[in-house]
């Protein structure tokens, strides 16, 4: 979603496609007839809010707010940020229809991991990051975990999350710095004892909090 500056002053939400170029600017293609277009020309400064996809409760989501200004990237680089935007929305029309190529120069960033999990960062951090490694493994190693270590997710929980009462638990998602947990209709954050960015130190991770829990109960 895509908020603006409306004319009396109000903030204008509407939904539009984005894609991000290298240095993680989102890049959007705008039609010159849609309202936000006109906001954007008479105030440059807006927000784009992009949420995690999946289902359940929407605010248990990861999702981020970034803030700043929105302009047309100079001539010379327009070419460029229209074939970023094209190599996601292969279907997009081009410049030449009415349409123009923007950028979002990211000021700081807003990011909610799910419910009382969210912070601020600020422009240089959130250009010296880099995209979490486990992003193409996430959907294996959270279907492994739930099929065939269900009883170490529980443990998990009654040790690490607090919860002895736990029964039953489901991992929700996992990243490079720990992993999610759906137990008692809660979901709970849990650290990975260090970074890990591969499925093999994934593995290994776990093995080691496995071994543990198992000495602390």
């Amino acid at each position: 979603m895509l908020a603006t500056l409306g004319a009396a002053g109000f903030p204008f939400g509407s939904v539009v496609a984005h894609a991000v170029d290298a240095t993680g600017r989102p890049v959007l293609l705008l039609s010159d007839l849609a309202e936000h277009s006109r906001n954007l020309a008479a105030d440059a400064r807006a927000s784009l809010l992009v949420t995690e996809d999946g289902t359940g409760d929407p605010l248990d989501r990861g999702r981020v707010t970034l803030v700043g200004e929105i302009t047309q990237p100079p001539e010379d680089e327009r070419a460029g940020a229209l074939e970023v935007y094209r190599g996601l929305h292969g279907g997009a029309l081009g410049t030449d229809h009415g349409f123009r190529i923007y950028r979002l120069e990211v000021g700081a960033v807003r990011f909610v991991g799910g419910f009382a999990r969210m912070s601020w960062v600020d422009a240089d951090g959130y250009a010296g990051a880099e995209p979490d490694p486990l992003l193409p493994h996430v959907a294996r190693i959270v279907e492994h975990m739930n099929d065939d270590h269900s009883d170490a997710l529980v443990t998990f929980c009654r040790v690490y999350g607090d919860r002895p009462e736990t029964t039953a638990a489901e991992m929700t998602g996992v990243d490079r710095y720990g992993f999610t947990v759906a137990a008692g209709g809660e979901t709970l954050r849990l650290a990975f004892p260090s970074r890990v960015d591969t499925p093999d130190e994934v593995r290994a991770a776990m093995v080691e909090l496995v071994r543990e829990a198992r000495s602390a109960s």
